[in-house]
């Protein structure tokens, strides 16, 4: 099941050209369709609605004598076609000679010269169980709006039921009457039914459905479920073309994570069912799946896979694979991916360990110097630190935190000051500083809402690196950062005789260095995993990203070596996070706090003190 588009094509119409004997469905299965197209035919009848129908008080079998004679019934071989292929003009022509005279004659109904081959498959206007009488028997005052199977009193005496139907018509009922409301017996009904094919022993000895073990299937997670929930077009014609249900419709995604990944172009069948093979859809690029027949055996599909570790990682990442997935199973991305990546808030992997801890021992050495000497009259380290959180809360609580949102936005994300003193240092300061705040705004917006609300539908897309928005943003950021990197360089190398303007840090080499180096290797990352992927709509509108693919384009080996780039991508976010509180671009930390704390300190009426580096223009 789910065999991309192609496939199934093929399997269609190596079926339609079968043996003359398919035919025999038109006796087999008809009786139970509602012909409304191919879509929405059902194996289900509404009684009421065939009740008042022009044919609701005839029998079953008085259009479809074959199905007494059928043996098996249903027969496998038949629920394959669609319904244009099954249907014999000669049921309807039985009752209805005189519509077919004169379609020999050029007419139906009121039309004159109608060409006869285009009214011959009477079922596309004509539906056989719910049409209504024409013509003097259109009496009664009818409602417009109103569905007519519950105004039969417009014409009859009014009934609280139904009249109950003959042994022949309740016989057909059993299996072809719509299941009862979601619960237990609906699911036992529709288990009958399916189980007509499905149920080992069943459907003849030609057979050649899935066998499904209902001891099995009972200890299985969705035991208390009905085939139609999952298999929403199971009862209906083009039975082996049928979509699989959407498990979001119980289920939501999983967070970043829980899989290491969002996973958003991979179908969850591809993971959590057992027996199956996971394949990429040569058109959507999507990896979905197909099951593996065991001849012989029933199939195991409902009875999931166990993903427990990494051997439900495997299915997919292993060595020589052909989905395009990364030979290594890779961690999640944890928190000092966030700045650059929607990540999660994982901790776990050595190199996030590491560079966590040299950073907070970096803040803790930058703060025994910040807290130096007296504050506010106190001395002790725990007073200093007591008064600076009491500041901080009363801040937030009171008129001053508007001055500080303010000082935060203008002078320390927007950097006003420093545009007046240096616009060409404050444009290459944006160019490196503004995308970052983009992504990471980006980022953990998508990530809170992922875990809070799974169910809303914008949060996906935005966590969708195949998303043609997000794809083409965050390339567009990480161009933005190398550019802002080259002019940093470049401009120290032309201008060295120009003396630095008072008050502002002078330029970190290495520190630029190793945040060159993880944006390009990040391009690197992504032009490698779009041409292992093959491209998945969307991705190509990250327009440099899609220039770095042309660069692995028929490169054997490249899902084995992913795995090594990203982890040498990984370590060089580490040792940047490790040497932030050691280098001079550390203001960009400080620089929004220092600014939000200078304002709401000069929202009290306190002036600021004088610089005495500063020189008045």
């Amino acid at each position: 099941m789910n065999r991309p588009a192609l496939d199934q094509l093929k399997r269609r119409r190596r079926l339609s050209g079968s043996s003359p004997a398919l035919l025999l469905l038109a006796a087999v299965i008809l009786p139970a369709f509602l012909i409304v197209g191919p879509a929405s035919a059902s194996w289900f009848i509404d009684p009421a609605r065939r009740h008042i129908s022009a044919h609701g008080q005839m029998g079953c079998l008085d259009c479809h004598d074959r199905v007494a004679k059928a043996d098996p019934h249903p027969d496998p071989a038949n629920v394959t076609r669609s319904f244009r292929e099954i249907f014999e003009v000669d049921h309807c022509a039985v009752c209805h000679d005189q519509v077919m005279e004169d379609l020999e004659e050029g007419r139906h109904g009121a039309r004159e010269n109608v060409d006869q081959e285009r009214y011959e498959r009477c079922i596309l206007c004509h539906d056989p169980h719910y049409g209504l009488r024409r013509g003097e028997n259109k009496i009664g005052d009818f409602k417009p709006g109103v569905p007519k199977e519950k105004q039969c009193g417009a014409c009859h005496e009014e009934r609280k039921s139904l009249p109950e139907p003959d042994d022949q018509v309740r016989g057909c009922l059993k299996c072809h009457q719509p299941p009862a409301e979601p619960g237990a017996r609906r699911t036992e009904e529709i288990g009958l039914l399916c189980g007509r094919c499905h149920r080992p022993g069943q459907g003849g000895a030609d057979n050649t459905a899935p066998r499904i073990d209902p001891a099995a299937y009972a200890k299985t997670a969705h035991a208390g479920t009905d085939c139609l929930a999952c298999h929403p077009q199971a009862a209906a014609f083009d039975h082996d073309l049928q979509r699989p249900g959407d498990c979001l419709q119980c289920h939501h995604r999983h967070d970043e994570g829980k899989a290491h990944d969002a996973h958003l172009i991979v179908s969850c069948q591809a993971c959590h069912l057992g027996q199956v093979q996971p394949l990429r859809d040569e058109l959507t690029r999507e990896v979905v799946w197909e099951v593996e027949r065991i001849a012989g055996k029933p199939s195991s599909v409902h009875q999931l896979s166990d993903l427990s570790g990494e051997k439900g990682c495997r299915r997919c990442h292993a060595p020589g694979n052909h989905l395009g997935a990364a030979a290594a199973v890779l961690p999640a991305k944890s928190v000092i991916c966030m700045p650059c990546h929607p990540a999660t808030f994982s901790v776990g992997d050595t190199t996030t360990l590491l560079a966590l801890a040299v950073f907070l021992v970096g803040l803790i050495l930058a703060a025994s110097v910040w807290l130096t000497g007296t504050l506010a009259g106190r001395t002790t380290l725990g007073a200093k630190l007591g008064y600076l959180v009491g500041r901080t809360l009363k801040t937030i609580f009171s008129a001053r935190l508007i001055p500080a949102l303010k000082g935060f936005l203008l002078d320390g994300l927007l950097q006003r000051g420093l545009l007046k003193q240096s616009p060409g240092r404050w444009f290459i300061h944006g160019l490196i500083f503004w995308p970052f705040v983009f992504r990471f705004g980006w980022g953990f917006l998508a990530l809170l809402v992922s875990l809070l609300l799974p169910r809303a539908g914008f949060v996906w897309p935005m966590l969708n690196k195949n998303f043609w928005l997000t794809a083409a943003l965050f390339d567009l950021s990480g161009v933005l950062v190398i550019l802002g990197v080259l002019l940093a360089l470049g401009r120290r190398l032309l201008e060295k005789a120009s003396p630095r303007p008072a008050g502002l840090p002078g330029q970190d080499r290495l520190a630029l260095a190793l945040l060159g180096g993880i944006i390009v290797i990040g391009f690197i990352l992504e032009g490698m995993r779009m041409s292992m992927t093959g491209y998945p709509p969307g991705s190509r509108f990250a327009i440099a990203g899609l220039w770095v693919s042309h660069l692995f384009k028929g490169a054997d080996g490249l899902t084995e070596i992913y795995g090594y780039v990203w982890y040498l991508h990984a370590v060089l976010t580490g040792a940047f996070l490790a040497y932030l509180p050691f280098s001079r671009m550390f203001h960009i930390i400080l620089a929004p706090l220092l600014a939000a704390a200078k304002a709401a300190w000069e929202a009290e009426g306190h002036r600021p003190p004088e610089n005495p580096t500063r020189k008045e223009p």
